[in-house]
């Protein structure tokens, strides 16, 4: 119970300036989607969600887990000396396959644009493709930033905070060069990718050298590495499926109008989830941490004051989504007020996500995550299968209700499995599973 008792002290810091850093990436990725709506309105915008969504998918692929066994290795001992071998192989590995990927967009590009039917996406996958070994190097170093209890430094790594340095290179592009389009900003996240990097390189490079590490009692080896490194790329195989492949294939059934309005309701949706995300940097480490000193209580406690805390940051939000969605969508300009009902849909599916806590990373954390990957991929491949069936009937309509399905049953089944194997219940509400509990002896 020692580390919990510390929310009032350093955790309560953690997580103040991880919010803050948070709110200031989530802000940037909403305000470059605002600027793309005015400059080239919602074909312009479903143009930008294509590539955005290709960059985001070949990095998922190209890190390969390693941000993720990073922060689980390092923040188990992060005094230790083995944290820099660990950090070396991630960036080695890592940094080879992002050059991989970035140059496979940029040899299909032209192929890319005739699949999607978009004559502007080839432009943009031009500078996105420079923007791929940054961004997965990024989220490397953030990974590492996370296990030594900097998340706040972690949150400004990850794609919101390129998103934000990149909207004046983006302005400034346009007014140079009105007639290249939406193909500046790819440019324009080129520049700041490197730019972010450059600045979580320094940041690692400083505190490295700042510190006084001892040998750690029982290191990692390179396929203990390796095997989680493997664990968490299966995993994030349903990042993949849900924030990735699901625009694609959006992008695909829907024209670039359509899938604009979409990605503008997802977009600003995530304002609702962003309070989980800064929750999922902070307290994962310290969950693992709780979970070796067997400390069962103490990790229920941290888990469900999480939960809480989400609750009370995200309830602003979700009130402007439901209560006046057409102002807020507003913002993207007068076209996208149409999507409504798409942000009402996609709100609710956040809302239960931020309900249930970081519920994926206390099942990652404490050794089942097998488990959760499972959970994760069919309840994504559920979903997907659901964008084919609901899109061709409903439209873009269709695509937020399919993208609300995937949030709340991969949500609602690791909050079962939760309880299941640890015996911890994360919604703020009376144990409805107490029925379902087991053998307390299967959390050690």
């Amino acid at each position: 119970m020692q580390l919990v008792k510390r929310l009032k002290g350093e955790l309560a810091i953690s997580l103040a300036r991880t919010f803050i850093a948070r709110g200031i990436a989530a802000l940037g990725g909403l305000l470059l989607a605002m600027i793309l709506g005015r400059l080239y309105g919602p074909a312009g915008v479903g143009v930008f969600a294509l590539a955005q969504s290709l960059y985001v998918g070949a990095a998922i692929l190209a890190r390969y887990g390693m941000n993720n066994a990073l922060m689980r290795y390092v923040g188990q001992d992060h005094q230790s000396k083995e944290i820099v071998v660990y950090l070396r192989w991630a960036i080695r590995k890592a940094g080879l396959l992002s050059l991989v990927a970035a140059a496979t967009i940029f040899l299909l590009r032209g192929h890319l644009g005739d699949w999607f039917d978009a004559g502007a996406l080839p432009g943009v996958l031009v500078g996105i493709s420079l923007v791929i070994p940054a961004v997965t190097l990024a989220f490397v170093v953030g990974g590492f930033m996370k296990g030594i209890r900097k998340p706040a430094t972690a949150c400004l790594l990850e794609n919101g905070s390129i998103a934000l340095v990149a909207c004046l290179p983006v302005l400034g592009l346009n007014a140079i060069w009105p007639t290249e389009g939406v193909a500046n900003a790819g440019w324009a996240l080129a520049l700041a990718s490197w730019l972010v990097l450059a600045q979580g390189a320094w940041q690692a490079w400083r505190w490295l050298k700042s510190q006084q590490l001892h040998t750690a009692e029982v290191p990692a080896t390179k396929q203990e590495f390796s095997a989680s490194s493997h664990a968490f790329f299966v995993l994030s195989l349903a990042l993949l499926m849900q924030q990735v492949v699901s625009i694609l294939i959006a992008g695909w059934l829907l024209d670039s109008a359509q899938l604009g309005l979409f990605k503008a309701a997802e977009r600003t949706a995530l304002l609702i989830n962003f309070i989980l995300l800064v929750i999922n940097a902070v307290l994962p480490p310290r969950f693992a941490a709780l979970y070796r000193q067997r400390d069962m209580a103490g990790l229920s406690a941290l888990a469900r004051k999480g939960v809480l805390i989400g609750l009370g940051l995200a309830t602003p939000m979700l009130l402007l989504c439901l209560l006046v969605p057409q102002w807020v969508l507003s913002l993207f300009g007068p076209e996208f007020t149409q999507a409504e009902n798409l942000l009402r849909i996609i709100a609710l599916a956040q809302l239960i996500n931020v309900a249930t806590g970081p519920v994926g990373f206390l099942l990652n954390m404490t050794g089942h995550e097998k488990l959760m990957r499972n959970i994760a991929l069919v309840s994504n491949a559920i979903g997907l299968s659901m964008f084919f069936i609901l899109i061709p009937p409903f439209g873009a309509l269709g695509a937020a209700w399919a993208l609300a399905l995937v949030l709340v049953l991969q949500n609602l089944t690791a909050l079962m499995f939760a309880w299941r194997k640890l015996g911890i219940w994360m919604l703020p509400t009376p144990n409805l599973l107490k029925w379902m509990r087991t053998d307390m002896q299967e959390a050690s």
